[in-house]
């Protein structure tokens, strides 16, 4: 019996300190999924992957309230303070449901917010959605601000990219350094 409580005691101790690299991917669900969700509540999420990928979200199920602009019931997905969708309904052709389009947040990072209030006479069962991270192609022409992170050659690796150079020339030294400090980062 005490080997038990100690066990509990230990892992309970190492899940507070353990600082643990972001999850590459994982489940998210409402309250209660699959079963009908609670009247009143408000749940966040913040959901993060490694930095050097995007996060991509997917929404497996959805089945919440309808209301005109979700107002009742609803499920936002926010980045940086910046809503990129507020979702309610129960099928594809409701004018807020997401569908099967994932959403790509502009960084690794994304939070959810669930919102019910007690106006709900019929039970609807939540939502359950599939985060994972996707790598940026930081040698696109799109992802890339301040124009091309190489002079010549930009080579896209997962979670970073390597600068090379066409035949006869030579990498900068300050290049690799650049390089280097991505990596680390």
């Amino acid at each position: 019996m005490d080997r038990v409580h100690l066990i509990i005691c230990l892992l309970g101790a190492c899940v507070n300190v353990c600082e643990c690299e972001p999850a590459m991917f994982g489940e998210v669900s409402s309250p209660q999924y699959p079963q009908p969700y609670p009247a009143n509540i408000q749940k966040q999420w913040d959901l993060e992957v490694p930095q050097g990928y995007q996060l991509q979200l997917t929404f497996n199920h959805l089945d919440i309230e309808s209301s005109p602009d979700c107002y009742y019931d609803s499920v936002t997905v926010v980045s940086d303070k910046k809503v990129l969708g507020k979702f309610c309904g129960q099928n594809s052709t409701d004018k807020f449901h997401p569908g099967d389009k994932p959403i790509l947040a502009p960084g690794n990072r994304l939070q959810l917010v669930f919102l019910t209030d007690d106006s709900n006479h019929e039970s609807h069962l939540g939502f359950t959605a599939f985060f994972q991270a996707v790598d940026i192609d930081e040698c696109s022409s799109s992802s890339v601000e301040n124009g091309p992170p190489c002079s010549q050659i930009c080579l896209n690796t997962l979670g970073s990219y390597l600068c090379a150079c066409y035949h006869g020339y030579t990498l900068r030294w300050d290049t690799v350094q650049i390089v280097n400090i991505n990596r680390m980062q």
